[in-house]
């Protein structure tokens, strides 16, 4: 089993047992905004801390940096392409934030990361953790704000937001930090993804099933997410003379599917998170058949 489908797999029986926890009331509505309220503002912040700290290998100070700065290029042009498609889409106005949010961002670390590794080996997973410092960066900030609309700063200086910050200063500073600590923090940070698969599941179980196919919007959007942006990703970096590697870890998390962080942030501070959940699923399911061909197609 290749890695990018075990790695699809073991998320989809995340979901499924959202799914059906919702479906026979074992979680509730309530008890699925407690859960986003516990990830969001405990779990994820000493996540996001141990996940960037940890962030070890040989790669010199001058590829660090070559890496941090293609990864937010890699956003700022993955953000330009939906504002340029989104309002082709001709969403409401209530679903066009969602839209935007996934289509900047993908499922960069739960499914991205162990990709990466799997596929290119050497420091790719080094590499893909430093692409997370961009991405946690931008999703809890600038994302939160796609989501949810405008909102006052003290909400989008959120804990998360802040615990990335921190330890992308220390990390980029070289600040030592006790091993006690991040293993600490890594242990709590462990429940970030089956909770998050646990609130998409849940989500999707508070709808009719049939109607987790009947966005028709879902489908070109799919198509920018799993085909459209690596391709982007691969023609542009054709021009420069990158680490191989690193070329390949921007390309593979360019077509990643959608970021699995924006259902538990609509649930927390608004926006359309069935829409949300409904895009994890397509792109996600469909990710196991793109994503295995990017990887013998471009990096064979």
């Amino acid at each position: 089993m290749s890695a990018a489908l075990h790695q699809i797999i073991v998320i989809f029986i995340g979901i499924l047992a959202g799914f059906i926890c919702r479906r026979i009331h074992v979680l509730t509505e309530e008890g699925t905004a407690v859960i986003s309220n516990i990830v969001v503002k405990i779990i994820l912040p000493f996540y996001l801390f141990s996940a960037i700290l940890n962030s070890g290998s040989g790669v010199d100070s001058r590829g660090v940096m070559t890496a941090l700065g293609l990864s937010f290029a890699m956003f700022l042009i993955s953000g330009l392409v939906a504002l340029l498609v989104v309002p082709l889409l001709k969403p409401p106005a209530d679903d066009k934030g969602v839209y935007l949010f996934e289509t900047m961002c993908g499922n960069v670390t739960y499914i991205g990361i162990p990709v990466c590794a799997a596929v290119l080996g050497g420091n790719a997973a080094f590499y893909g953790s430093l692409l997370n410092i961009p991405y946690n960066l931008l999703c809890f900030s600038l994302g939160i704000w796609l989501l949810a609309g405008k909102l006052p700063l003290k909400k989008i200086l959120n804990p998360a937001f802040l615990a990335g910050t921190a330890a992308a200063f220390l990390y980029l500073l070289h600040v030592p930090v006790p091993s006690v600590i991040l293993d600490g923090c890594a242990f709590i940070g462990q429940a970030t993804s089956p909770c998050a698969m646990l609130i998409i599941g849940s989500v999707l179980g508070s709808i009719p099933f049939k109607e987790i196919f009947t966005e028709w919007r879902a489908v070109p959007y799919v198509l920018i997410r799993l085909a459209g942006l690596g391709i982007l990703m691969a023609l542009l970096l054709s021009f420069l003379n990158v680490d191989p590697i690193l070329k390949g870890v921007l390309i593979l998390m360019a077509a990643m599917p959608a970021a699995t962080n924006s259902t538990m942030l609509c649930t927390i501070y608004g926006g359309n998170r069935t829409l949300s959940a409904k895009l994890i699923f397509l792109s996600t399911a469909l990710s196991a058949v793109t994503i295995p061909l990017w990887a013998a197609i471009y990096f064979r």
